[in-house]
């Protein structure tokens, strides 16, 4: 099939983007976020005078592509983490894979491109202490206190990514039982359980919805001042507000505390199982890059207080 990738890209991707939401259910961060790097991606080859025609000559211009990422900066003026280049052309391998699967090109170049190495970075968790000061910190006199600390008690008992955690209905609690029916990435659902601190924020909370305002979205749990529905991007900002400032904590973001999660229940004896299906994880390997974690703090406490653990004892 003859192909004109300059002309038609705008077509392939709104293609691809259909088949991701449609096909695998994915969120609109997701998306968002294929879109974004596969515009940047089609920027560059154009930029660059190439063109991609769906046979093996692309890995020319795939190599072109990922020089000029390992040159780009940015927004704080720094190199591309290899993290970041890796996901980029993550994003055009499945793009690629689904034109050759649609018939479009005749094979995906990008499956013979190896991703950059680099080190594997372990994900950012606050301490227990960190933690408790944090959530310590909501105003419990007033409505958003009340909802603050329900939301951030909820992030940290369960483990939930923040745009589950602003998609949950009332109707998805079980206080009774201590559990909340989750939709996750890919509209996969779980079922998670609630700590009692949780729980017992939820019920503080639950009287003052009503003082919100008109309720748009009866069913919706957590609320803006507004009335309606929270949202990931406020809940981001709930987070971030009550983390700056706690000591030993570095960059704060709702993922943190789902980091978090994971890591102090590995700390304290959970099953790896138990987690990955708490988290959601398909893939048990996703979640055994806590246990890196685990195993190092558990060498920084042997170090600190085994007498014999230095040099020279």
């Amino acid at each position: 099939m003859k192909t004109d990738f300059e002309k038609d890209f705008p077509a392939w991707l709104e293609s691809f983007l259909d088949h991701l939401s449609h096909e695998r259910g994915a969120s609109k961060g997701t998306l968002s976020t294929y879109a974004a790097d596969l515009q940047e991606f089609y920027h560059i080859i154009c930029a660059e005078g190439l063109t991609l025609t769906g046979s093996q000559s692309d890995i020319g211009p795939l190599r072109v592509y990922l020089q000029v990422l390992s040159e780009t900066k940015n927004k704080h003026g720094k190199p591309l983490v290899s993290q970041s280049i890796s996901r980029k052309l993550s994003t055009v391998r499945s793009f690629l894979r689904f034109l050759a699967n649609q018939g479009i090109f005749t094979m995906n170049a990008g499956r013979l491109i190896k991703s950059p190495k680099g080190a594997k970075r372990l994900p950012g968790v606050v301490s227990e202490r960190a933690a408790s000061q944090a959530l310590a910190g909501p105003d419990q006199s007033t409505p958003t206190g009340l909802r603050d600390l329900a939301m951030l008690e909820l992030l940290y008992s369960s483990g939930l990514r923040r745009a589950e955690l602003s998609s949950i209905s009332t109707n998805d609690l079980n206080l009774t039982d201590g559990t909340v029916r989750v939709l996750g990435k890919g509209s996969k659902v779980r079922i998670v359980p609630i700590g009692s601190k949780a729980i017992e924020a939820i019920k503080k909370y639950m009287p003052v919805r009503q003082e919100f305002g008109e309720i748009p979205d009866k069913s919706a749990l957590f609320l803006l001042i507004n009335g309606k529905r929270m949202t990931p991007g406020a809940v981001y900002h709930i987070v971030k507000k009550y983390f700056h400032g706690v000591q030993d904590v570095g960059r704060s973001h709702p993922h943190m505390l789902r980091h978090s999660f994971a890591t102090h229940l590995l700390d304290h004896g959970a099953e790896i199982r138990a987690v990955q299906e708490m988290l959601g994880h398909s893939s048990l390997r996703t979640t055994q890059r806590y246990t890196h974690l685990t195993v190092d703090r558990l060498k920084q406490a042997y170090d600190s207080a085994h007498p014999r653990s230095g040099d020279g004892s």
